[in-house]
């Protein structure tokens, strides 16, 4: 519009948008030929797409294993270094949980010998 020769608030009542938005992205326009945000500064990712696919796969293997686990196993299958905290953060991402399986106490040969006894007593014709 502004290269048809629209004046600022004619464009602004047009798209019913704020005027410094409109001017953002005409100076944007001017700069780089785009209206598109340039690049931004910050840390890379450290794992790719084929590297959280690999650590779903991992999860769905050891559904009971703990993050610290995981990132061990995650890490000889990739090569990177990653934390715990990234493997919950990227599982967290992709929609699962972390689980920890749960200790239970080893069956005695008391228990053993009464669930033996229970199996007994049910089992049809004694």
């Amino acid at each position: 519009m502004r290269q048809q020769g629209k004046t600022l608030e004619t464009i602004e009542r047009k798209l019913n948008r704020d005027m410094s938005c409109i001017k953002r992205i005409i100076e944007r326009d001017n700069e780089i030929n785009s209206y598109q945000d340039r690049p931004r500064s910050g840390r890379p990712r450290i794992s790719t797409q084929k590297n959280d696919r690999n650590l779903i796969r991992l999860v769905k293997n050891y559904r009971t294993a703990p993050s610290h686990v995981l990132a061990i196993q995650w890490k000889l299958s990739n090569g990177k270094t990653d934390s715990s905290s990234l493997v919950r953060r990227s599982l967290l991402k992709n929609k699962l949980k972390w689980k920890v399986a749960v200790k239970k106490p080893r069956l005695s040969a008391n228990h053993v010998k009464k669930a033996f006894r229970k199996i007994v007593k049910s089992w049809p014709g004694s």
